[in-house]
């Protein structure tokens, strides 16, 4: 995944929480969001599955599922 695309969307991301903050989140989910936000940012995406390679996968697994007998 593109570093660029992962950090557009942990702003994103973030923006929304905060935007739910006012809504009366719970801290302890904050906690949580907040936690999470700096493990991605620290992640190598160079790791990381694309969509193209996760969809790839599933349609493998599901051709897989669907082997006909003679």
């Amino acid at each position: 995944m593109s570093s660029e695309i992962t950090e557009q969307y942990l702003k994103e991301d973030e923006e929304f929480w905060r935007l739910q903050a006012n809504a009366h989140v719970p801290d302890w989910h904050l906690a949580i969001l907040k936690e999470r936000m700096a493990r991605y940012a620290s992640e190598d995406k160079t790791k990381w599955t694309t969509l193209e390679e996760f969809e790839k996968e599933i349609a493998e697994f599901r051709n897989s599922l669907n082997v006909k007998k003679d």
